[in-house]
């Protein structure tokens, strides 16, 4: 008897350990934005020089605890493209900001890093509760079997595909809220998906986790009005000269 429960306890502590290896790791994701750019009275030559997509890698830190979605290796930067056409000086630019997503799953709130134009920002706000509706279709991904969820998030409909074999109600930046690790996020039918490559249950390092601290603090709606007025400048100086176009994308 004592031999039997010796082993029922050793079977169970090597499926806690499972379970707990689980919650511990790093998730690759590509990131695909869809551009759609249209331009009045533009040239057939301006238009074969627009992107027509950006593509990202990112990566996503997790343990029990709390998340980190960042660009993965840090790898962060910026491309630009000068032409001049018919007169015009054509700048074609695409940023790649260092933006960081922290959750703290204890806690309930969400931590923001966000660069805008060279300027860095940090916004806090409590984890909000997606309004996600479970339809029932599987798949796979990464041999991991797969739920759908779908919800509408300010007229945008999202589609996600999360999997109870890493459980975490965790996922790529706010996509979150699911009896499982979210591992594909799909944006009005493709305009941006997100995919994860590659899953690795390994202990992140503090570096790897830790809470973005470096930026001026500011409130959400603090921070979109900076958007705004810069916008709005960056439109008045470069754009509104004659002969000048200026295409700004920012993923």
């Amino acid at each position: 008897m004592r031999t039997q429960t010796l082993f029922f306890i050793a079977v169970l502590m090597a499926a806690v350990s499972m379970a707990q290896e689980k919650t511990s790791g790093k998730i690759v994701f590509e990131e695909i934005v869809k551009l759609n750019i249209t331009l009045d009275d533009t040239s057939s030559q301006m238009a074969r020089m627009l992107p027509r997509e950006r593509k990202t890698e990112r990566v996503l830190w997790f343990t029990p605890d709390k998340t980190l979605y960042r660009l993965y290796d840090g790898n962060s930067g910026e491309e630009v493209t000068t032409q001049e056409m018919e007169g015009a000086n054509v700048m074609v630019r695409m940023i790649q900001p260092d933006d960081r997503i922290f959750t703290d799953l204890e806690k309930g709130t969400l931590t923001e890093q966000r660069d805008f134009m060279s300027r860095i920002f940090i916004i806090e706000n409590e984890i909000q509760k997606n309004p996600w509706k479970l339809t029932g279709n599987q798949t796979r991904i990464l041999d991991y079997a797969c739920q759908e969820a779908k919800m509408m998030r300010d007229s945008t409909e999202i589609t996600a595909w999360f999997t109870a074999e890493i459980p975490m109600s965790a996922g790529p930046g706010t996509f979150t809220g699911l009896p499982g690790m979210v591992l594909s996020v799909n944006i009005n039918n493709g305009t941006r998906t997100i995919t994860a490559k590659s899953v690795d249950f390994i202990v992140p390092g503090d570096d790897d986790i830790a809470k973005p601290k470096k930026g001026k603090k500011v409130s959400q709606e603090g921070f979109d009005l900076i958007v705004e007025e810069k916008t709005r400048e960056m439109q008045e100086q470069y754009g509104g000269g004659e002969g000048n176009v200026v295409i700004r994308i920012r993923q």
